[in-house]
């Protein structure tokens, strides 16, 4: 540059005289050729400044934004001192220990997830609440139903995340109770799982959300100064949350309408969790409320939703295989309509596959596998039932419908089945051990007395009296007999005295 520079020069110092025969006319004062050299050199070096400029601008911009880091997070804890109260501070730090030492779910849904929601379809999807909480501070209904009960903050999450597999995904929830608005903030959005379930979405890394009070939050954990830029929430009011897979938009709608994000600068795009995060819907409130929320298992408000089936899963799975049957002559049917008196299976042998009626039982000796029709026979087994005991070599005894019946029938309306009951009840009486008699049949009565009532009467109260007179005769006997011992005791004891004075007496 500086060698053209002073070739320029020069030239311009030393002029040629064109009008000269005897000088060559090797330059001209207005070629054009030296103004574009000229003018390539003045672009040239104002691009190399630009680079320069650019270079070293980059470099320092690079460099303290690579030492901010820390200092970014020590400028967000100082915000933190300052705007939030003790609680809420104690809250901002216990969240993101919480975060740090829990990371999050990261990965595509696993094969028993994706089985999940093949068979089961929207259903798969349920709320579930941090087993630190009781049914006192949250009590889930119907997998979808959301009932809070304490004034603190509180949140839960979905057992499964957004498939990822559409294009769109949105969900809706009503505010079905809110008894006190004023004093209830109710949280609708995404987010990471695990999250601090006492905190609401939106507060911490990687979670976004609509709060009743009208503001979005993402990211933000601090207090806004403004108006907010959405409209408030109040009861029966139907939030929805939309996330679009490519582009990581996330739309919110409120009664089936849009909200205008434009206040905040359009929807939040490229809300994507590094390293293939899964992202999760969150519901939160802190007070009194119920929120019930519709992941596609009904029609949602919006109607773009419903036309481009938007929801998180097909209202109904494919349900899971039918189980294997082993064998297919192993039920015990109570009642069937082919076997009777009338017809006869003989004619439709043919329909069946080879060895379908072959039963292995056990027969009189206890001897196994025994076929039907063997001439051992089976014990009270026959081709039409099945034998349960028999695969296990059980030797119980077999329990079948005719051994639960009593062996007394009870009594029926048919005057047949009557008789045969009064037969078999004659029968067992008879062959009964104890026979009932009746008690004037051990009284001697002629038949005269018999023929009338008075005569048993008299019978009776002849009978009645005797009773009387043996007990008073035999009162009497007793009375005789004590007497009597009486008499010898006494007869028994002079004798003993009598002796005992001989004894006392002289010898003569």
């Amino acid at each position: 540059m500086i060698s053209i520079l002073l070739w320029l020069t020069s030239a311009k110092a030393h002029p040629v005289d064109f009008d000269s025969p005897n000088e060559r006319p090797p330059y001209n004062r207005e070629d054009p050729i030296n103004e574009a050299m000229l003018i390539a050199f003045f672009v040239s070096i104002g691009i190399f400044l630009l680079f320069t400029a650019s270079a070293i601008i980059f470099v320092v911009v690079r460099r303290k934004l690579g030492l901010s880091e820390d200092d970014l997070m020590r400028e967000e804890e100082n915000q933190a001192y300052l705007e939030l109260n003790s609680d809420e501070q104690e809250l901002f730090f216990q969240s993101k220990d919480y975060l740090q030492s829990n990371p999050y779910f990261r990965g595509e849904l696993t094969l028993s997830q994706n089985l999940s929601i093949q068979e089961k379809g929207v259903n798969a999807f349920e709320f579930q609440k941090d087993i630190m909480l009781t049914n006192n501070d949250l009590m889930i209904i119907n997998k979808t139903e959301l009932n809070f009960f304490k004034t603190f903050e509180c949140s839960t999450v979905t057992n499964l995340p957004v498939p990822m597999k559409n294009e769109v995904y949105y969900f809706e929830s009503k505010i079905y109770s809110l008894p006190d608005p004023d004093n209830t903030v109710i949280s609708v959005g995404l987010g990471v799982k695990p999250y601090p379930w006492f905190r609401l979405p939106g507060r911490h890394l990687h979670s976004i959300c609509y709060d009743s009070t009208g503001y979005r939050r993402f990211n933000q954990p601090f207090k806004f100064s403004g108006e907010p830029p959405f409209p408030k929430i109040i009861e029966g009011d139907v939030i929805g949350v939309g996330y679009r897979v490519r582009s990581g938009t996330v739309f919110f709608t409120r009664n089936g309408k849009k909200v205008s994000e434009s206040k905040l600068g359009g929807h939040i795009r490229n809300f994507k969790i590094a390293h293939q995060g899964q992202i999760y819907p969150i519901v939160g409130a802190n007070n009194l409320c119920s929120v019930h929320v519709n992941l596609g298992q009904c029609g949602f408000v919006f109607i773009e939703g419903n036309v481009k089936s938007w929801g998180y899963a097909p209202l109904e799975g494919t349900g899971p295989a039918p189980p294997a049957y082993n064998k297919f002559n192993a039920d015990i049917l109570l009642e069937r309509s082919e076997i009777d008196d009338d017809n006869d299976l003989s004619e439709r042998e043919d329909d069946f596959p080879p060895d379908f009626w072959e039963v292995h039982g056990r027969d009189a000796d206890g001897n196994t596998d025994v076929e039907v029709g063997s001439s051992s026979g089976l014990m009270d087994q026959d081709k039409f039932s099945y034998n349960a005991y028999s695969d296990v070599n059980s030797n119980d005894e077999r329990i079948t419908l005719d051994s639960l019946a009593p062996p007394n029938r009870p009594p029926s309306y048919s005057s047949e089945e009557d008789e045969d009951v009064s037969q078999d009840m004659d029968t067992t009486i008879e062959e009964g051990d104890t026979i009932f008699e009746d008690p004037l049949n051990e009284m001697e009565v002629s038949e005269e007395d018999r023929s009338s009532n008075v005569h048993v009467d008299a019978v009776l109260e002849h009978s009645e009296s005797n009773e009387e007179v043996e007990e008073v005769v035999s009162e009497e006997e007793g009375q005789e007999v004590e007497v009597q011992e009486d008499e010898a005791e006494q007869e028994t004891e002079e004798e003993v005295a009598g002796e005992a004075d001989h004894d006392r007496s002289p010898d003569v």
